[in-house]
């Protein structure tokens, strides 16, 4: 996560903020039972992407304000974010956000989570807390299972309900595509229908999940990557929403070394073996959305919009970020 600050004086906390908040693709995802706690175990290949909300913040007189297209004021989960920070730091904290949405809502790219995490640093920028990693962490981990996640730069894996993290280092550059239909899949219900369909015991997803570590740990290029794809989510959405596995089929088509549904969908992602290749995916895929009917895909959630099954669609050449800072002009 990286961005701007606009300087208060030598030795001041920043008067405002502008913060770049990656989506995130889930590049492998494998589900185990569900726990005590309502959560599933999970073992997830998280990648930070260059596709990405802006989150300006800059101090106010009071309250906490969000102007976002999506979901403005006190619902939006940054704000959420925020006063959960007041909360563990013991006083208010003030604060104007401005969410500049450029990734997909409810598409499985994490974009909420992602500008959570930008408002719990900004706030602890713009006030010049020094909150503690744990504390940064318990909070973020008390919003959402992908909000720590984008605390921190670089892949990780996420294990448990998604909130143990381990950094893993994956051969670069990865070149990507990433499109999103417009189709909103509520988290919940898709992993319900795994639920009822799956059963999956601790030891036999344990097995899998340390196969699949060890298997990452020996990669060596990029198109190692390729054969480690998966999502246990997938077929079930496939099954409902036959867009997806149409557009995964597309990328596959494409060139793309490997495709997949990222997170609980209903966004897909290809692989590709180098820019070139992943730029000539992304335009066949936008020329093929340009002849869908006018207005196909403006729905609402859970279902396919357009008469012909095919939602709108959003096409996102993208890259893998490297670990950046917030830095100061």
């Amino acid at each position: 996560m990286s961005g701007r600050a606009e300087a208060a004086g030598a030795g001041a906390p920043p008067k405002r903020l502008e913060i770049v908040a990656p989506a995130k693709l889930n590049l492998a995802l494998l589900v185990g039972p569900r726990r005590r706690d309502g959560y599933h175990e999970v073992f997830s290949l998280m990648l930070p992407v260059s596709l990405a909300d802006i989150v300006t913040a800059e101090g106010a007189d009071e309250g906490v304000s969000v102007l976002c297209d999506v979901c403005p004021g006190e619902d939006n989960l940054a704000a959420q974010a925020v006063r959960a920070l007041e909360e563990a730091a013991g006083r208010s904290l003030p604060l104007r956000l401005s969410i500049e949405k450029r990734i997909p809502h409810g598409a499985g790219l994490g974009g909420g989570s992602s500008d959570a995490a930008a408002a719990l640093r900004a706030a602890d920028r713009l006030y010049d807390l020094h909150t503690p990693t744990s504390v940064l962490y318990r909070v973020a981990a008390g919003l959402g299972a992908d909000v720590p996640f984008f605390l921190w730069p670089g892949v990780q894996i996420a294990m448990g309900r998604g909130t143990a993290l381990s950094p893993l280092e994956l051969p670069g550059p990865l070149d990507l595509v990433v499109a999103a239909p417009e189709l909103v899949l509520p988290t919940a219900d898709v992993y319900g229908w795994r639920d009822a369909e799956t059963v999956v015991g601790l030891p036999e997803f344990a097995a899998r999940a340390a196969r699949l570590r060890a298997q990452l740990q020996a990669m060596r290029r990029p198109a190692d990557l390729a054969g480690l794809i998966e999502n246990d989510l997938q077929p079930h959405v496939v099954a409902r929403h036959p867009v997806v596995g149409e557009l995964i089929g597309r990328l596959r088509e494409h060139g793309a070394l490997a495709a997949a549904m990222s997170g609980s969908g209903s966004s897909v992602f290809g692989l590709f073996a180098g820019s070139d290749a992943a730029a000539d995916a992304a335009a066949a895929l936008r020329a093929w959305a340009a002849e869908l009917p006018s207005g196909a895909g403006r729905g609402s959630a859970g279902r396919d919009a357009a008469a012909d099954g095919r939602p709108g669609l959003r096409v996102f050449q993208v890259g893998d970020l490297q670990p950046l800072s917030v830095a100061d002009d």
